[in-house]
């Protein structure tokens, strides 16, 4: 058997496409999201602020 001889037929594609099809529309929907905090300075979260 060479290196160059792989088995394919064990993958799952259509359930991986799936799955990142999924992925994919949960972090469209969480961009989606008001992201509060983000606009009023560059410090939001309280990071900088003493």
């Amino acid at each position: 058997m060479s290196d160059f001889d792989f088995d394919l037929d064990n993958l799952d594609f259509d359930g991986a496409a799936a799955a990142l099809a999924k992925q994919q529309a949960a972090a469209e929907a969480k961009a989606a999201e008001p992201q509060f905090g983000d606009d009023d300075d560059e410090c939001s979260g309280g990071a900088c602020k003493i």
